[in-house]
């Protein structure tokens, strides 16, 4: 069983509000494989990511592509869990986004699925779920309202170690 404080979790915005840009997005995932890079170096082994769309998958997406990285002189296991608020999460997404859902999750180490139907309150389940399991969080929060603000929140008030990567030069966060 993983330890607390050798778990990490992910929370942060849809597709629609990370860097629109080519060269922005790339350094995104720049600072997204060395933030992931850092925590296992620090002994982290256990990625909690909440499987949607944007910045959810990306995180995934990366920490399976650091799986696949192997340095003979210092190996690490590393686990990625997806925690999925109910089943038909992803029907209504667009293809891209719901192929790219499937393919990660088929790649998971374990996915937790919290509820077979939608329910009020199940994506904050979700999210608190995945900071309960954690002592530390990468997020992408722009300051504002909505899910990864509740999120940063709770993580705050549960003394996570919070790591956001949102870059804005005109609003210190």
């Amino acid at each position: 069983m993983q330890k607390k404080e050798n778990s990490i979790c992910f929370s942060g915005h849809r597709s629609e509000k990370l860097p629109q840009s080519k060269k922005q997005l790339e350094k995104l995932k720049e600072r997204l494989w060395e933030e992931i890079d850092e925590a296992i170096a620090d002994g982290v082994n256990t990625f909690y990511f909440g499987a949607c769309y944007g910045f959810d998958l990306m995180c995934a997406d990366t920490v399976l592509k650091r799986k696949k990285v192997i340095k003979p002189n210092d190996p690490k296991e590393i686990r990625l869990i997806a925690v999925i608020p109910f089943e038909e999460q992803a029907k209504k997404w667009d293809e891209t986004n719901r192929d790219m859902y499937y393919d990660i999750l088929e790649k998971c180490d374990e996915a937790l699925m919290l509820n077979t139907y939608y329910c009020p309150g199940c994506y904050n389940q979700r999210n608190r779920y995945m900071v309960e399991q954690s002592s530390k969080m990468i997020c992408y929060y722009d300051g504002g309202k909505g899910g990864t603000a509740y999120t940063v929140k709770y993580a705050e008030q549960n003394n996570l170690h919070i790591k956001n990567l949102y870059e804005n030069k005109n609003k210190p966060l």
